[in-house]
């Protein structure tokens, strides 16, 4: 849930080791200098697997995501040296009192150690502010200037997996695993008859539904990872994305006995009826998925298990009357 804040307070201000140098919470004022900076920024941004959503945002997106202050405890700052925004640092809360930290920096001000001073003001501000547990941080492992600020601000090293490389900070005993990134890409599929195909799962003796999906495998987009998830799962091909419709805050859940932080889109698919077929599942998803099945709308208003993501029946009444948004929705898990 996220109210919406015109900027007119100003936001959140926090001091740096650096003069001239703050952090100040980002703002839907903000919007129009933050567009121009990451313009200028965007190939150097796209080093960075963190920023993917923005890179492949339009400023409207931007503007909307800058209006809406998470009731979460996540925080986005600015970088303002001597008043102009610089770069931009995010506290992302994916669980309580846990932290992710994201940051980038105008390429024209690299090397000058304002992102060690950012860096470390804001992991003192979760810290000593917010109540956290930890910060933790995964980065590529091309991006070395990168783990070489997590060293310096006393990150210790938390291990690899995929391409990434984990870090943590600790105040106090850890809470837990470093959660592994994963990027998803779920697909709403609806019939001909408007039903929509959710598969099922049970945990902790309550039963849970979600759609079809599942995470990137290397180099494949969003969209080529919901089409090949989508064969895998429902045996079905040839079908056409009508494109992104909603987007998933980041959670921390568990696949496969390891911790994972879901960055989940969602996108649409309508096709005739028909029936599905399961056979190319891997093993853990035989072992995980307890059934399938399409719902109505009226059905999945009136049902007492869990639907993923919250609030799927509103969200997929509005999806289904007004067609795909301008830009896609933000969804809670």
């Amino acid at each position: 849930m996220t109210h919406r804040r015109d900027g007119s307070d100003g936001g959140a201000c926090i001091p740096t080791s650096e003069p001239d140098l703050v952090l100040r919470e980002l703002l839907a004022a903000d919007a129009g200098e933050y567009v121009g900076l990451l313009a200028a920024n965007r190939e150097h941004v796209g080093r960075y697997a963190d920023w993917d959503d923005e890179r492949s945002s339009d400023p409207g997106w931007i503007g909307q995501q800058l209006a809406e202050v998470p009731s979460d405890g996540s925080v986005r700052f600015g970088l303002r040296l001597g008043g102009s925004l610089v770069g931009r640092v995010d506290l992302i809360a994916t669980a309580a009192s846990r932290y992710r930290i994201a940051y980038w920096l105008d390429e024209r001000h690299t090397g000058r150690g304002f992102a060690t001073a950012a860096a470390r003001a804001a992991v003192a501000h979760a810290g000593d502010v917010r109540g956290a547990r930890d910060v933790y941080a995964a980065v590529t492992g091309a991006n070395r200037r990168g783990a070489a600020v997590l060293g310096r601000l006393g990150f210790a090293a938390a291990g690899e997996a995929r391409e990434y490389r984990l870090f943590q900070r600790a105040f106090g005993p850890p809470p837990g695993a470093v959660p592994v990134p994963r990027p998803a890409a779920r697909v709403l599929l609806v019939d001909g008859e408007g039903r929509l195909l959710l598969f099922s799962g049970r945990r902790d003796g309550t039963t849970y539904w979600y759609s079809a999906g599942g995470g990137l495998e290397p180099g494949e987009s969003h969209e080529q990872a919901a089409l090949r998830e989508l064969r895998e799962e429902t045996g079905l091909t040839g079908v056409r994305l009508s494109g992104e419709v909603w987007r998933g805050r980041p959670v921390i859940a568990r696949w496969g006995g390891v911790a994972h932080e879901l960055r989940q889109r969602y996108f649409l698919a309508r096709v005739p009826v028909c029936e599905i077929d399961t056979s190319g599942f891997d093993e853990l998803e035989r072992a995980r998925v307890t059934g399938h099945r399409w719902w109505t709308q009226q059905e999945l208003a009136a049902t007492a298990d869990v639907l993923r993501p919250a609030g799927l029946p509103g969200l997929l009444a509005r999806l289904l009357a007004e067609g795909p948004p301008a830009r896609p929705v933000l969804v809670d898990a």
